[in-house]
């Protein structure tokens, strides 16, 4: 009896000390922050809050006419560090800033010149901040004036980056999404260099920062996602175009779905979508000269025909395949050359590749990876299979009168 006695004591003990909201935030006193801009002005840090505005944020999609006032503010700051500036902001907001539900992180391109290091170190830092937001750098364009578009379809300008980022990396293969604890990994990684996506915007980003951007079918402003910036160590280095980025999505994996166009024999052109991708990247250093393999492994259908060829005969399919494997191999090879010539970084995770596959060797060159990098010999095998031709074989073309 007494046993029971004592175990229904501490049972009652357990239930103290397991309820309650002793740690509750009520949604009236939080400023939810959806995306972070990041300058660097006269030797300060610019920051760019996108706070939802929780009146709208629930109301009518923007320019929908269902609310009184935008679902999104923008709010700026200069302080001599991150941490600092969003401790300011509470001199200007009627409510604590939480960056639990923070979507992007958006750098300008001289910052990223700069350094990224200590601007990161408060996002991994802080217990609040999750580390799965995306990491965007900007081209030609300052992250202030990013954070201040107003865009359609999405109430939150910053969830739109996020969606059309991950809508594109899925579907288009030289856009990649780059979480914050994906790049840190990278920038403590030997053998691998981190990137990044990078983001333009189009028309006159003044005009993008009123509602009136929301009230015409043509948008005045938009943004869109364009090269990978190439990063050695934390800082931006230079940039890679769409065909080098469509590379170094198939070295490193990361091809979900993706287009590429072939020429015809009989002139024209043959669009291949690709449905599935596998890449395997294998290294060795037999006699201390580095060798690549990347091996990739693809499916595919033929989604556009411009062209007179017969997709009936097998013989026809053959050649697509073999055309596509040539461009894919052009693909890789351009983003190695221009990963070598421009900014001598290893951002495929060559040098890593070696580690795991000849750890003995790798230990020979990891001191001098940047200059082993360089020399590398890089080998490909890639294999295109083409499934289906769509609900024709023949295209309509050749038989036109």
């Amino acid at each position: 009896m007494r046993r029971n006695v004592s175990v229904f004591c501490v049972l009652c003990l357990l239930l103290v000390l397991t309820t309650g909201c002793w740690s509750r935030r009520e949604l009236n006193e939080l400023a939810i922050v959806t995306g972070v801009g990041i300058d660097r002005v006269d030797n300060q840090y610019l920051l760019s809050l996108q706070v939802l505005n929780m009146g709208q944020a629930g109301s009518e999609a923007p320019g929908g006419g269902g609310g009184s006032s935008l679902p999104v503010t923008t709010q700026y700051i200069k302080a001599d560090s991150v941490f600092e500036g969003f401790r300011r902001l509470t001199t200007k907001l009627p409510r604590k800033l939480y960056f639990a539900h923070i979507r992007v992180l958006v750098f300008s391109e001289a910052l990223a010149r700069e350094g990224l290091r200590d601007v990161l170190d408060l996002f991994l830092r802080d217990h609040e901040i999750r580390p799965d937001f995306y990491l965007i750098v900007t081209k030609g364009v300052e992250a202030r004036e990013v954070m201040s578009q107003i865009v359609p379809i999405e109430q939150s300008p910053a969830t739109a980056l996020l969606k059309s980022l991950e809508i594109s990396e899925k579907n288009w293969s030289p856009t990649i999404a780059i979480t914050l604890d994906e790049f840190i990994t990278d920038l403590m990684k030997v053998g691998k260099e981190g990137v990044m996506t990078g983001l333009q915007l189009s028309g006159d980003p003044r005009q993008g920062q009123t509602d009136a951007n929301l009230k015409t079918v043509n948008p005045r402003s938009n943004f869109r996602f364009s090269s990978i910036g190439v990063f050695k160590n934390d800082k931006l280095v230079g940039w890679l175009n769409e065909d080098e980025s469509r590379g170094f999505s198939y070295i490193t994996n990361r091809v979900d779905a993706t287009v590429t166009d072939v020429p015809c024999d009989s002139g024209g052109r043959a669009t291949i979508e690709i449905l599935r991708s596998h890449t395997n990247l294998k290294g060795s250093a037999p006699r201390g000269e580095p060798v690549i393999t990347v091996e990739v492994e693809s499916e595919g259908n033929v989604g556009e025909v411009s062209c007179k060829e017969d997709l009936s005969k097998p013989e026809t399919i053959y050649a697509l395949e073999r055309k596509a494997e040539r461009k894919i191999e052009g693909f890789i090879q351009q983003a190695v050359r221009k990963a070598r010539q421009s900014s001598r970084s290893d951002i495929f995770g060559f040098g890593e590749a070696i580690h795991r596959y000849d750890p003995r060797n790798w230990n020979r060159l990891k001191d001098d990876w940047d200059r082993y990098f360089m020399s590398a010999k890089v080998e490909t095998r890639i294999d295109v299979k083409l499934r289906r031709t769509g609900k024709v074989g023949q295209s309509f073309i050749d038989k036109m009168k």
